[in-house]
C-alpha cells in the first residue's frame, strides 16, 4: 500500500512539474509576443503618423550615412531586359519620397498577424539571448559544404567578436550529421517547425524559412544579427563589417553584376504589391546569401516584417509558379524569365527605401 502511495505522490509530482513547466513555457511566449509589439508597435491594423515619421526620419540617417555606397550600371535604353537600364516608356516611377515609399512598405497587407507572429516567437524560444547572434541554417545536402563553413566562423571570425552566440538552423540533417555537429561547431543546433508554417515552408530550395529564422534571432538579440548561407567562407575584416552594420543599421551585397528586378521576379509579385515591373527596371537585385541586420524598429518594421509576411503568402512569395520557375539561364530577352523568391522578397522592400 506504501508503495503505491509512493508511487501516486511520484506521478502526481511529476504532473505538477510538467504543468509548471508548461504555463511557464506558455508565459514566455505571450510576454515575448506582448513586449516585442510594444517595443516596435507591430500594430495589425494602421498606420501611426507618428510612427512613420520616425520611420522616415531613421531612413535619412541611414541613408546619410552610407556615403561610400558604390553605384551600379544603369544603361540608358533597355535593349537588353536582362540588366538595369531606364525605360522610357513607363508610367508608373517609384516616389523620391521617403515617407511615401513607408507608407506603402508599413500597410496592413505587409503586417504579420497575430499567429503568424507566435508561430516566429516560437521558432525564438529555441535561441538563447545574445549581444550578436551568428545564424546559419544547413540540410544534409549542403552537410559538408557547412562544416567548411563553420570551420572558417571558429578561426577567422569569432576570435574577434566577444559576446556572440552561433546558432545553427536543422533543416533536415540526418541523426548522425546533426549528433557530429553538436559535438564539434561550438553552436545552439535547433530545429525549424515545419508544422507551424505552410507547406512550401518544406521545399527548402525556396528558403521561405530565412526571413522567419532571421526574425526569430532578432527577437533574441541585444544588437545584431549576422546571417550567412552554408556557402559563405568569411576571409577578414568582420569587424569592420559589424561596425558598419552597427551604425548603419543593414548591411546587405548587390549591385554590380546583379540582374534587374523584374528580370528575375514573376509579374504575379509585383501585382501582390499594386505594382509595375517597369518601376524596378532601373535597380538591381540584392544577395540574400549574407546580411547584417541591427536590433532597431526600423530594421524590424520596415526590413523583416514585410519579408516574413511575404513569405507567408503564397501569392506573394512565388505567384503561380511553375516548374522550372528557377531557372534563370534562358537568353530570352524578355522580364519576368524566372524567380528568386529570397532576393524578390528583399528586393521589394530595400528598394522602396533607396
Amino acid at each position: 500500500m506504501i508503495k503505491w502511495e509512493n508511487r501516486i505522490s511520484r506521478y502526481l509530482f511529476l504532473m505538477i512539474l510538467l504543468l509548471c513547466v508548461v504555463i511557464y513555457i506558455e508565459y514566455t511566449r505571450t510576454f515575448t509576443l506582448m513586449t516585442w509589439k510594444k517595443q516596435y508597435k507591430l500594430q495589425t491594423l494602421g498606420r501611426p503618423p507618428d510612427f512613420v515619421s520616425d520611420m522616415t526620419d531613421r531612413l535619412t540617417e541611414m541613408l546619410n550615412a552610407s556615403t561610400d555606397m558604390q553605384s551600379y550600371k544603369v544603361t540608358n535604353k533597355c535593349n537588353n531586359l536582362w540588366w538595369a537600364c531606364r525605360s522610357e516608356s513607363c508610367s508608373r516611377h517609384l516616389s523620391q519620397n521617403p515617407k511615401e515609399r513607408l507608407w506603402d512598405i508599413l500597410s496592413p497587407k505587409l503586417t504579420l498577424a497575430d499567429q503568424e507572429r507566435e508561430k516566429i516567437v516560437s521558432l525564438s524560444s529555441q535561441i538563447p539571448a545574445s549581444n550578436i547572434i551568428f545564424a546559419t541554417a544547413t540540410s544534409a545536402n549542403h552537410y559538408y559544404e557547412s562544416q567548411a563553413m563553420i570551420h572558417r566562423l571558429h578561426t577567422v571570425v569569432f576570435p574577434y567578436v566577444p559576446n556572440k552566440t552561433f546558432v545553427l538552423l536543422d533543416l533536415g540533417l540526418t541523426k548522425e550529421q546533426r549528433n557530429k555537429t553538436e559535438k564539434a561547431c561550438q553552436c545552439h543546433v535547433i530545429s525549424f517547425p515545419f508544422e507551424l508554417f505552410p507547406t512550401h515552408f518544406r521545399e527548402l530550395h525556396s528558403c521561405a524559412w530565412k526571413p522567419v529564422f532571421i526574425m526569430a534571432c532578432m527577437m533574441k538579440t541585444k544588437k545584431l544579427v549576422v546571417y550567412q548561407d552554408a556557402s559563405i567562407y568569411w576571409k577578414e575584416h568582420i569587424v569592420e563589417l559589424l561596425d558598419r552594420g552597427d551604425k548603419l543599421g543593414l548591411q546587405v551585397w548587390g549591385g554590380r553584376g546583379m540582374h534587374n528586378i523584374p528580370g528575375a521576379t514573376l509579374k504575379g509579385m509585383f501585382d501582390f504589391f499594386g505594382d509595375q515591373p517597369c518601376a524596378y527596371i532601373n535597380y538591381t537585385q540584392l544577395q540574400a546569401g549574407v546580411s547584417v541586420f541591427k536590433q532597431t524598429p526600423f530594421v524590424v518594421r520596415a526590413i523583416l516584417e514585410p519579408w516574413a509576411k511575404c513569405v507567408m503568402e503564397l501569392d506573394c512569395f512565388c505567384p503561380n509558379c511553375t516548374r522550372g520557375y528557377r531557372d534563370c539561364s534562358s537568353r530570352n530577352n524578355t522580364l519576368h524569365r524566372c524567380h528568386r523568391q529570397v532576393q524578390c522578397g528583399t528586393k521589394h522592400n530595400n528598394t522602396n527605401q533607396k
